[in-house]
Parts: C-alpha cells; sequence; structure tokens
C-alpha cells in the first residue's frame, strides 16, 4: 500500500457562522488521528451535529413526542440512544429496526412500527411488543391486526391507516412512495371501508391517518396536498362518529448535498399547522434524513490516480458497498479533501475499489492535488450510508465512530475477515 505523503494544512474546522449547527464540525487532525487508529473505510458522526438536527424539529413541533425518528435512516445503537435522550420517538420498519430501537432504549409507547408492507408474523410481533402505533398498509394487515386483537384480549392496540394519495413529489423514482402506483397502503376511497373494519374490531382502536410522500424532498408544496387529501379523509370519517386523533404525515424532507441551504423543518411545521388549525389532528412527524444526514462523514483512503484518455481518477478504499447513494441514485455528495483544499476543474471521478464499473463515490470533483495515501471525507453521510452497505466482493463492511467535542468512541467495530461467514459451515 502507497504511505500517506505529510499532510497539507488543515481546511478550516471548527463550526463557525458559515456552518449549520447540523452540519459535521470535526478538525481535520482528529480525521487523521481516526484514520491512523481504526482504519478507513470508517463513517464518523458528530455526535453536537446529531443533537443539533434533532432539536430543529422539537423546536419547530414545541413537542419532542411529536418527532419520531426514521430509524432506517441510521439506526447505530448509539446514535439512536443519543436521540431517545432527547426525548423523542422513532418510526421502525421491521422487527429488526424494533429490536434496536428497544435496545437502544426507546420505550415501546414512543416507537411506531410502520414502514413497509409487513407480513402477519411482523405484525404480531409488534402488538405483542406493545408499540406505541401500528400502522397498517394492506388488507393482510389488517386482518392480522384484528387476529392478534382476538387472540389477546383485554388491551388496546393503537393502529393507524396508511394512505397512498396519488401524489408525485419530486423525489428519486426510487424512492418516490406516494405515487398512484406505489406498493405503500391503501388508495384514499379504501380507507373508510379499512377503518369501519378496525373500528368494529375488538382490542384495535384505529387513531391515525398517516402518508409518506418519499424521500430527500426540497418543495414543500407536495406535503401541503398530501395534508389536505387527509383532512379531508378526516372530516368523511367524522361525519360517520369515527374521529381522527391524528395526522401522520412522514418525512422525507431533503438535504442539499452540495452544500447549500436545507428546507427548513420550521417552515413544513408552520405550514401544516396552519392548514390543520388549533382544533385539527394532533400531527406527528418522521424525519431521517433531515436530522442525521449532516452529521455524518465517510472517511477514504485513495489507493492510486489513474489518468485515461485526459481523464483523471481518484480509486479509494470506499466504494458502494460502504456507500451506495451515488451507485443507487446517482446522488453526488461533496468529496473534500481532508487536509489542503480542491483545486483544478471539476473533472476528477472518485472510484470505488469492487469489481463493478458503476462502483464511484462522485464525478466531476475538483481534487487535481489530491494523490495516493491521502484522505477525502465524503461529506452528509450520516443517513442512508452505513445502514445500505453490503458484504459485496466479501468486503467486511466499515467501523462507525461517534465523535463528541473532545471525546472520540467508536460504537461499531469493523466488521473482520471472519465475521463474513458466521453463520455458514463447510460441508
Amino acid at each position: 500500500m502507497t504511505a500517506s505523503r505529510p499532510a497539507p494544512p488543515d481546511r478550516p474546522a471548527p463550526r463557525d457562522v458559515r456552518l449549520p449547527s447540523h452540519e459535521a464540525a470535526i478538525p481535520g487532525s482528529a480525521l487523521r488521528a481516526i484514520a491512523e487508529r481504526h482504519g478507513t473505510p470508517t463513517y464518523v458522526y458528530d455526535a453536537r451535529a446529531i443533537d443539533a438536527g434533532a432539536r430543529r424539529w422539537i423546536e419547530a413541533t414545541g413537542d419532542p413526542s411529536r418527532v419520531c425518528f426514521a430509524a432506517k435512516a441510521n439506526s447505530n445503537l448509539s446514535v439512536l440512544a443519543r436521540l431517545e435522550s432527547l426525548g423523542v420517538g422513532v418510526e421502525v420498519a421491521t422487527p429488526g429496526e424494533l429490536a434496536r430501537a428497544r435496545r437502544a432504549g426507546f420505550p415501546a409507547e414512543r416507537i411506531v412500527l410502520g414502514g413497509v408492507p409487513k407480513s402477519a408474523e411482523a405484525v404480531r410481533h409488534g402488538a405483542r411488543e406493545g408499540v406505541g402505533l401500528l400502522v397498517l398498509q394492506s388488507g393482510h394487515e389488517v386482518e392480522a391486526a384484528i387476529a392478534v386483537a382476538r387472540e389477546t384480549p383485554g388491551g388496546v392496540l393503537k393502529v393507524g391507516v396508511r394512505v397512498r394519495p396519488g401524489i408525485r413529489a419530486g423525489a428519486h423514482p426510487s424512492l418516490e412512495t406516494g405515487r398512484a402506483d406505489a406498493k405503500f397502503g391503501f388508495a384514499p376511497d379504501e380507507v373508510p371501508a379499512v377503518w369501519g373494519a378496525l373500528s368494529g374490531a375488538p382490542g384495535l382502536r384505529p387513531t391515525t391517518l398517516a402518508v409518506h410522500l418519499g424521500s430527500g424532498l426540497q418543495d414543500l408544496a407536495p406535503y401541503g396536498e398530501a395534508l389536505a387529501l387527509l383532512l379531508r379523509l378526516a372530516a368523511g370519517l367524522a361525519s360517520k362518529g369515527a374521529a381522527v386523533e391524528e395526522i401522520d404525515i412522514g418525512g422525507g424532507l431533503g438535504v442539499d448535498y452540495a452544500g447549500g441551504a436545507d428546507p427548513e423543518p420550521a417552515d413544513l411545521v408552520g405550514r401544516v399547522a396552519s392548514a390543520v388549525g388549533p382544533r385539527g389532528p394532533r400531527i406527528r412527524f418522521e424525519p431521517g434524513r433531515s436530522i442525521v444526514a449532516r452529521a455524518g462523514i465517510l472517511l477514504t483512503r485513495v489507493l492510486y490516480r489513474r489518468e485515461r484518455d485526459g481523464s483523471p481518477a481518484l480509486v479509494c478504499d470506499a466504494g458502494y458497498t460502504d456507500f451506495a447513494r451515488y451507485a443507487l441514485y446517482g446522488g453526488q455528495h461533496r468529496i473534500l479533501p481532508v487536509s489542503g483544499a480542491e483545486s483544478g476543474e471539476p473533472t476528477v471521478e472518485v472510484l470505488g475499489p469492487t469489481c463493478e464499473s458503476g462502483d464511484a463515490l462522485g464525478t466531476g470533483r475538483r481534487l487535481h492535488a489530491v494523490g495516493p495515501g491521502d484522505l477525502l471525507q465524503v461529506r452528509d453521510t450520516g443517513a442512508y450510508g452505513f445502514v445500505m452497505a453490503s458484504n459485496y466482493n466479501s468486503r467486511p463492511r466499515p467501523a462507525e465512530v461517534l465523535v463528541d467535542g473532545d471525546e472520540v468512541r467508536i460504537v461499531r467495530e469493523r466488521e473482520r475477515i471472519e465475521d463474513l461467514w458466521r453463520g455458514e459451515e463447510v460441508p
């Protein structure tokens, strides 16, 4: 392996007025020390930025119980525990995420089990755990909820109905979850019958209409459109004597990965509050990306520099098995030198080490002064980073480190080679 070159002076690192409070502010010297001690690739999270990301929502809503962090964005136990300590809830999509939330200290009543269409066993598991809300998205989930309530007399399980509003919200096609042909939720004209079936089932209490439009949204207008639909559904149910206590508007608020200003939670909360009014249903939000994305950095080392037909590229030890957003969605994150500065024209590709031509972290970068052994930081990787990592090419998944001021703590050890075949046997 090529040895590291002497490090140029640090990039400006202390948090200043130009850096959002919810963006990682970790000095280059600390990142170099982490790389020396823990190796690369490594995810590094700024704990204070996580706090700031959550407080943006808490201050906007005025009530941490109205904020449920989407665990799918980052399910590291230390990250979840940090958020739990701030009093927010958590939205989980699977029994695995539910188990992580409980392990991190979330009480069952602060957990929403929503997520993808669930198996009957997943519905039963959530009910047995006593989650605060179980959101149902399909007919077989409704049947499972009715059955489990019948099997456990004496208790009352709060349930919600996820609505598929038929709205294109401007997200990447793979991340649009509210369009008419999405696999998630009930069509609006199906909701009254579903609500009636749940209301008539002993042991179930339908309380909530829920929606999720997609992920990474920059425009607030689709939220208003979805809310208007849910309010009309709620009014129709109320006219038949069935009160809707709560509307869950979901998450999806985006991040400007180019480094510009992010959509503000307060703007969304204010728009929703104006539409609902003081006597309307309680509103719940499920942010993920907007809380933790900017708090994360993926630290990677350059293995070698390649020049072909005038096209420069840096091949790094991190690739799409560690961070898949470029390969999956074309997501262009800022990629900066840990030491020194960007220079030259935006023509440098940043490539990964696996056996795939599409393995890249980004393209069109001003990294002409960067060479073998240098460290790069892929910014804003606190959401949908490690959680989407894989073992393709039998590559161990990276370490995760939490930085809280001067304290640096490893919160997930790097996988070892022998971890790759855990649970397997040689015949």
